[in-house]
Parts: C-alpha cells; structure tokens; sequence
C-alpha cells in the first residue's frame, strides 16, 4: 500500500511539473505591456473616459495596459498595421482595412445595442407589388445608393450583390446617388427610383421597421408609405465592431483577454460602457470570417464596380 501511495504521489508531482512547463511555454514570448490604441476624435475628455476600461484590462490581462489616443481611425489602422500598438476597437470597415495592409490582426469580440445578436446588414428595398418582389424583377429599374464611400449604402451591398452573381451597373438602369439611405425610401415612394439600398439590424418587430436602420428611422419619422416598402435584399450579418489584437501576440493572451471581455458587461458595467457607449449590449465573440461582407469591399476583384465611373 506504502508503495501504491508513493507511486501516486510521483505521478501526481510528474503531472504538476508538466503542467507548469506547459504553462510556461504558452507564456513564452509574453509582452511586458499591452499597448491599447483608442480613437477619441475631438473628445478631450477621453483618457478619463476610457480610464476604467484601461483598469479593467490590465486585470484580465494580468499585466500593464498603455494607452495610445489615436484622433483617427485611419491612425488606428496605421499604428496597427506599424505595430506601434497591439489593441484597439475598430470598425467593421477598419478591421478590413488593416488586414489588406498586413493580414497582422484578429478579432476577439464584437458589441450589441441590445440582447438581440450583434450583426446588422445592408439590405435592399423596393416598393410592394402585389406578389413579393425578387432581385430579377427589379432588372432595368433604378437603384438608389449613397455616395461611392458609404459602407452600407454603397461598398457593401453592391460587392455582396456581385457575390451573389448581380453586377448592380449591368442589372439596374442606372444607379442614383441619394442624400442618405431615408431620402433613398422617399425616392421609392415618390417614384424617381424603383428600390434603394439601406441598413438594418432585422431583429425585433419588422413592422416597426426592426430595431434600428433605415426603415426604422423612416417609421420612427412617421414617413407615409411605410407599409408600402418591402425588403428584397440583404447581405450577410456584419458585427458591429471588431475589438482586434495582434496576430503575433501569444494565444495564451488572447484566450485570456476574449474570455474577460466577454464577462466585462457582468463584471464590470462601468468598464464596458467607457469603451463601448453606444452598444451597451455586451460582446459576443467573432472570428475573422465574420467579417467577409466587408473584406470582399477591398478585394481587387470588386475595385472596378466599386469605382464611381465604373471602370
């Protein structure tokens, strides 16, 4: 029995020796600090501001956190792609942008505005016809979109339409550049176009035109004709932000860093809200091919569509 214990206890102790060595290899290479980039624009405010998310990610990363403002999210990109810093929360359009520059990051988490899953998508509405319109019904008519650089009213919708086997220049008569995406539904109705592209989060009740987007904005406005709209269209879900990290920092980091974000709402309230205000409906992790609908906008393939002139 004596023996039987003895073999125990060194298979025990052989077990935490390897534990600890393997611990100690993932940990190899670790930073001495983080390094937090943060788009502030003109808020002069903002290092108090993003102070308690600072604290709070020293916590989960279990080392010092350096804040770097950054005025612009094209200094974000650029200091990301440098390797000047290692975080920061970009935008959809942002994350893809760093990887055509140096496919160097990958994103942990993106936030919701509320419990409804966090993606929203660019969609495509025409007027009601009797019979629900479909994408081949609409050929020869003209598409409202917003200016060559609007994401979801112009870049986004018209490469996913191409994926999808549309060429919007081809399939459409003509494409009419409209203020912004409502005034794009007041063309519909008052006839000077057929469909027009927009946004949408296509959660909650759709006859209040969903929980936020385009139509919502339209109904919350009182714009008549509402019901006459119908969404013919839509893009793959897009997250609504992409809270990014370096590729070449440990994974040991990032595991530890996804999994305190995705607890911060619980944890810490305060902390989430300091660095995402305006989506206060905690995260939910991503991966880099959630955000395909916007990479395929920086794809050479789709560089002539996307082109104003069209060439």
């Amino acid at each position: 029995m004596s023996a039987k214990i003895l073999v125990l206890a060194g298979l025990s102790l052989l077990l935490a020796c390897l534990a600890t060595l393997t611990q100690a290899q993932e940990e190899t290479g670790m930073p001495d600090r983080l390094r937090l980039g943060v788009i502030v624009a003109a808020d002069e405010t903002a290092r108090e501001r993003v102070e308690p998310f600072r604290l709070a990610l020293e916590d989960v990363a279990d080392m010092p956190v350096d804040l770097f403002l950054m005025d612009t999210m094209a200094d974000a990109i650029e200091a990301l792609a440098a390797g000047r810093i290692d975080y920061a929360r970009l935008s959809p359009s942002g994350y893809a942008a760093v990887h055509q520059l140096c496919a160097c990051i990958e994103p942990l988490v993106t936030a919701a505005p509320d419990d409804f899953p966090a993606r929203f998508y660019a969609i495509l509405v025409a007027k009601r016809n009797g019979d629900k319109n479909t994408l081949a019904d609409l050929k020869g008519t003209r598409l409202a979109v917003g200016g060559a650089h609007a994401v979801t009213g112009y870049r986004v919708p018209l490469t996913n339409l191409a994926a999808d086997g549309i060429n919007a220049r081809v399939h459409f008569s003509a494409l009419v550049e409209v203020q912004d995406p409502v005034e794009g539904l007041r063309a519909i109705l008052d006839g000077r176009v057929q469909a027009s592209l927009a946004w949408s989060t296509l959660a909650g009740e759709a006859k209040n035109g969903y929980t936020a987007g385009t139509l919502n904005d339209f109904y919350v406005s009182g714009g008549r004709g509402f019901n006459d709209l119908e969404i013919v269209w839509r893009s793959p879900p897009i997250p609504y932000s992409a809270h990014s990290l370096r590729k070449d920092l440990p994974d040991e980091l990032k595991r530890r860093i996804r999994a305190g974000l995705m607890d911060l709402r619980r944890e810490a309230p305060d902390a989430y809200l300091a660095i995402e205000p305006d989506l206060p409906g905690g995260f939910e992790p991503v991966v880099h091919g959630d955000f395909r609908p916007v990479l395929r906008t920086f794809e050479e393939e789709y560089a002539t569509l996307l082109n104003p002139q069209g060439r």
